[in-house]
């Protein structure tokens, strides 16, 4: 990307020039999910937010341009079953689509353009490219950074069953999603390593929205029991603690929740997850390392003091990646040569809070985020 002021050319996700300082405009943001995670909506949001806090920004789905040109030049063309018509067309329809992108980027370039695009499609039993790797080339100058919407499966595979996708095996959708994601990590290393984000759909809009304009806030994973707290009489208030505790952390952090993500938990409610109930959790458990990766420090938080699996894991995860370990417990923690020891200890929220703010060096943000 190059500085309006002095022209050098700078790392991408860089909003100020570390040459002169200059406030750098615009780029290109690439969220990506797969059908039926309702990521329109999703987007529309970060979108509306985006632009009544001060962030000039445009939103582009890949998908509406390509009907939109099948219609113009491609009346034949059955879009509910876009998937089964002739590659060469799909091809032809994306290049459109693409270049009036490339169009709108060039003419809109102090604008921030949010691109909701697919980047594959299991719509028969094979998987299917949705998106020519070369196309990428032209976009690599812009290229803030790259993000994947994971949807709860029970979800994506109830609104597809309303579509011309029908009924779809959650197996097939849970090796479709990380597919899914892992094209996403692929081509954002191809961008030269620009940042690419896993975030879960029921994540509040405002995450994203602080992910792309204000990249100088600390990112955190939010480490909590959740089986062992549900099997108590107290636990519903107790998780309702972790919860609260979350959104004060939210005034000042970006938070990585894992109970943003439903999945394990449909295992135990509906029979055609029960089945998967080991596929499911191995998703999960990597899922939430990833959260761990792409944070700045891990936040553990026992509302009571039960014994984890989940927690002990996402701290030795944390600990092999070198991430600084927060810890909260109303009673003295555990201790031995199998403990993970935390950077950090405290027993009262609100000094933990400030603890935080403190040990992280974090900006408060302005009123416009």
């Amino acid at each position: 990307m190059k500085c309006g002021s002095c022209g050098r050319l700078v790392r991408k996700n860089l909003w100020v020039c570390p040459e002169c300082s200059a406030a750098l405009k615009g780029g290109v943001v690439f969220v990506t999910a797969v059908s039926g995670s309702a990521t329109g909506d999703y987007m529309g949001k970060v979108l509306q937010q985006a632009n009544a806090h001060g962030h000039p920004s445009d939103l582009h789905d890949i998908g509406i341009e390509m009907r939109r040109h099948a219609t113009e030049h491609e009346p034949d063309v059955q879009w509910d079953a876009i998937l089964d018509a002739d590659e060469g067309v799909r091809r032809y329809l994306r290049a459109l689509a693409f270049k009036d992108l490339t169009h709108d980027i060039k003419m809109n370039p102090e604008v921030v353009h949010l691109v909701d695009l697919h980047l594959s499609f299991r719509w028969r039993a094979y998987l299917t490219k949705g998106f020519e790797p070369h196309i990428l080339e032209q976009f690599v100058p812009y290229v803030r950074c790259f993000v994947n919407l994971i949807e709860d499966l029970p979800k994506i595979k109830e609104r597809l069953s309303a579509s011309a996708w029908g009924d779809r095996e959650i197996l097939e959708l849970l090796v479709w999603r990380d597919e899914e994601l892992f094209l996403t990590n692929l081509f954002a290393e191809t961008c030269g390593r620009v940042d690419s984000y896993a975030i879960a759909a029921a994540e509040p809009p405002s995450m994203l929205e602080r992910l792309i304009w204000h990249p100088e806030m600390k990112r955190v994973y939010l480490s909590f029991p959740i089986t062992a707290l549900r099997g108590r009489p107290d636990g519903e208030a107790a998780l309702r603690e972790v919860e609260a505790f979350r959104d004060r952390m939210r005034e000042f952090l970006v938070v990585f929740d894992p109970f943003a993500c439903r999945d394990y938990d449909e295992t135990y409610a509906r029979e055609e997850m029960k089945a998967l109930r080991k596929q499911v959790g191995e998703a999960t458990e990597e899922r939430d390392y990833r959260f761990i990766d792409q944070a700045n420090a891990v936040v553990v938080y026992f509302p009571r003091m039960v014994s984890s699996k989940g927690v002990d894991a996402e701290m030795n995860h944390a600990r092999r990646t070198g991430k600084p370990i927060y810890l909260y417990a109303p009673e003295k923690p555990r201790e031995g040569p199998f403990v993970v020891p935390p950077k950090q200890v405290r027993s009262n929220p609100d000094e933990f809070i400030e603890l935080l703010k403190a040990e992280l060096s974090l900006p408060t943000p302005t009123k416009a985020s």
